[in-house]
């Protein structure tokens, strides 16, 4: 069994952050596919936080490194909808700038903790 727990990765804390921020913007979105836009950045957003905390409870590292990999695949589709939702709206580019950067943040803790996983118990 793996000794890691999700709320102790900052990994975990930073993207459980974005999907917090990620949800009042969706709210907000209006106009044609706004609907659409909205319901995918928050699905990968908060696949990402799942897939960390579900990393975590598995109980090898080869499946601790898979989720992981699951969840930096969520974090890449998170960047793509948000590039898009850039382009959408305008208003809320520096908004969006700062969750793109803190994704990519997010992007190098998961790739770090991959490299680097807890110790086995």
């Amino acid at each position: 069994m793996l000794r890691a727990n999700p709320n102790r990765l900052i990994a975990h804390q930073v993207a459980t952050g974005i999907a917090l921020e990620i949800i009042p913007i969706a709210r907000t979105l209006h106009g044609p596919g706004a609907f659409d836009i909205g319901a995918q950045i928050v699905r990968a957003a908060n696949s990402v936080v799942s897939n960390i905390a579900e990393a975590c409870g598995r109980g090898t590292v080869a499946e601790f490194r898979q989720f992981l990999m699951y969840a930096r695949g969520s974090a890449q589709e998170l960047q793509a909808q948000l590039r898009i939702l850039a382009a959408y709206d305008a208003n809320k580019q520096a908004q969006i700038r700062a969750l793109r950067n803190r994704t990519t943040l997010t992007i190098k803790l998961i790739t770090k903790l991959h490299d680097n996983p807890p110790p086995q118990r």
